[in-house]
């Protein structure tokens, strides 16, 4: 087992100013929770703001000073939203809350993922690092990193500085014997264990963990607890570690939280497009796809309001999913100020043969320019601003066809299943919703003048088991003005009609 522990001791700020732009933020921010400092960015750290303060101390040295209150709500959807990161690599994944504060400081909230699984796939071991390392600085989260054969050892080791330059340039998994070294190497303080126990131990002069491994576990046991000699067990590698697993959720959910609420669409943009390449980074790696993107403008106590986006086939391009999203936002006028961004894709489905395009290599063809033509049509005028037509099984053209809730573009690939197919004959684009009578008089027709017969008939004559029999001879007409027409005589009463007209 190979586990890598990824610690994120920045998560209660970042939580919270994550969707912040600009490479250096220099104004100096900190995290209180009861009316203590608890996390503050690198401005505040400058002035000597640093976690345990005191709030009134922390604004006694910097005037500044932009407080904001932890949001742990905020800090698990991030946390699971970074598990579902995580999920798109290797699928043993577990995610670990941070831990109660105690004098200012708390356990970093942390996500084991096990990567013996995953290694070739992404190319070995200092590929796949670098991958996360990098996508974690995409989203604008720190991040320490240690590699272990047990989640214990690997989160104690994220925590050793020498471990973490040694993993910044390693090619392959350590040995167990370089395991070994490295854990016995490392200071006390760095066991996860309570305050207490490490005070006892500090107490009792062991500062090195070796000092600890070369006493009697029987001695150990005896004076800090069955507990902690079950924790070294687990250290060693000499007993399971189990953590609990991850499994990710059927839909896809990421938002950004703006400390300073945003009044215009257009500065939607910007984090409008972290949330999409997220997206589509996962769905990607995890061979899935969503037909709906679902925006959410959370306005804080004052409402929401939700935009959809909508897709006609599976699309992993980020780039044509936020200019469709970006249609969609020019049609939004903000009426309170945005607090936060949620994207949600309620349905993930897998890709497959079947709803793939034709070209392989995702090269445009009328079949996709037309489906992107579809997207842009949906995302300016709305999605209740178009249907489609369906054909349906029946002689008469009033009743061949019906509409549609979606409008559906067939490619030339075959269907399953039954297929109504098109009536190979020559018919106008433009139907009368009903039948339009023709005046005949002195066997001349007459519709906006006179109009000559060209072409038929082509007779339809069924329905004579039903009460209303059909017989009509159609016929193609020309009008005075030069417009044609579809007219046809009913057989039964001999009554002309104008059916369609032709473009």
């Amino acid at each position: 087992m190979l586990w890598l522990c990824i610690q994120f001791p920045r998560l209660p700020l970042q939580a919270l100013t994550r969707a912040q732009t600009g490479p250096i933020d220099e104004t100096p921010r900190a995290v209180a929770e009861q009316q203590l400092i608890v996390d503050a960015n690198p401005a505040a750290n400058q002035r000597g703001i640093e976690c345990g303060l005191t709030i009134a101390t922390a604004c006694a040295l910097s005037a500044e000073l932009e407080l904001l209150t932890r949001d742990t709500e905020r800090e698990s959807q991030l946390l699971q939203e970074l598990a579902q990161w995580g999920y798109s690599f290797t699928p043993v994944v577990s995610p670990m809350a941070a831990g109660p504060v105690e004098n200012g400081e708390s356990r970093a909230a942390c996500l084991y993922l096990e990567l013996s699984g995953c290694l070739r796939a992404s190319g070995g071991l200092q590929p796949l690092l670098e991958q996360l390392r990098r996508e974690l600085e995409q989203m604008q989260i720190t991040a320490t990193m240690g590699l272990g054969h047990s989640p214990s050892a690997a989160h104690m080791l994220s925590q050793l500085p020498e471990h973490r330059q040694w993993l910044q340039e390693a090619k392959s998994p350590p040995t167990a014997q370089q395991w070994r070294q490295w854990i016995s190497f490392s200071p006390s303080k760095l066991l996860d264990c309570d305050h207490k126990t490490t005070a006892k131990l500090y107490a009792c002069g062991i500062k090195r963990v070796s000092q600890l491994l070369a006493i009697p576990l029987s001695e150990v046991g005896s004076r800090f607890g069955r507990n902690f000699v079950d924790y070294l067990a687990r250290l060693n590698g000499s007993r399971h570690d189990p953590v609990p697993s991850y499994q990710p959720p059927p839909q896809f959910h990421s938002e950004l939280f703006f400390p300073t609420p945003l009044d215009n669409s257009e500065q939607l943009l910007f984090p409008t497009g972290r949330l999409v390449r997220e997206l589509c980074q996962q769905l990607q790696r995890r061979q899935l796809y969503a037909q709906q993107l679902r925006w959410k403008l959370d306005f804080g106590q004052k409402g929401c309001q939700v935009v959809s986006v909508e897709v006609s086939r599976p699309l992993l391009d980020a780039q044509r999913l936020i200019a469709l999203t970006k249609l969609q936002f020019e049609r939004v006028h903000l009426e309170q100020e945005v607090q936060a961004l949620h994207l949600t894709c309620d349905q993930l489905q897998p890709l497959e043969e079947s709803v793939l395009d034709d070209d392989l290599f995702g090269e445009s063809s009328n079949l996709q320019r037309s489906h992107q033509l579809l997207d842009k049509l949906k995302a300016r005028l709305g999605h209740e601003a178009m249907s489609g037509v369906t054909l349906r099984e029946s002689h008469l053209p009033e009743q061949a066809w019906q509409s549609a809730d979606t409008l559906i573009l067939q490619s030339g690939r075959r269907q399953h299943g039954h297929q109504v197919k098109p009536v190979n004959a020559p018919r106008p684009s433009w139907f009368l919703q009903r039948p339009d009578p023709i005046k005949a008089r002195e066997n001349k027709l007459f519709y906006r003048g006179e109009i000559q017969l060209l072409q038929g008939p082509e007779r339809i004559d069924g329905y004579w088991w039903q009460h209303h029999r059909h017989a009509r001879d159609y016929y193609i007409a020309r009008g005075e003005e030069g417009s044609l027409y579809w007219v046809y005589q009913d057989l039964t009463s001999a009554e002309w009609y104008l059916q369609g007209i032709y473009a």
